[in-house]
């Protein structure tokens, strides 16, 4: 088994991700992750979510240690639409 290090793992990750068309966001504090996390879940479901839509996501991917979340992460979340959202849409 040949190891590498973290660095070159990592480095190599993203070269294979911007081969498949991922780009770079610049995240500077937590309201960035968070905004970057309803962008990217909105893009991806092609959906847009209300304040309250999102915050019971959010409230969801909370529970667990950092694998569960992860493990949440992959899984399908499923929950019921505000009324107001199908007029954002």
């Amino acid at each position: 088994m040949t190891k590498q290090s973290e660095a070159l793992l990592e480095k190599n990750l993203i070269q294979q991700l911007f081969g498949l068309s991922y780009a770079s966001v610049k995240v500077m504090d937590g309201s960035a992750l968070v905004l970057n996390l309803k962008l990217q879940l909105e893009a991806f479901n092609k959906a847009v979510y209300i304040d309250k839509e999102f915050d019971a996501i959010l409230n969801h991917l909370v529970k667990g240690n950092v694998f569960e979340k992860a493990k949440t992460l992959r899984d399908r979340f499923s929950f019921t639409r505000d009324g107001l959202a199908g007029l954002l849409e």
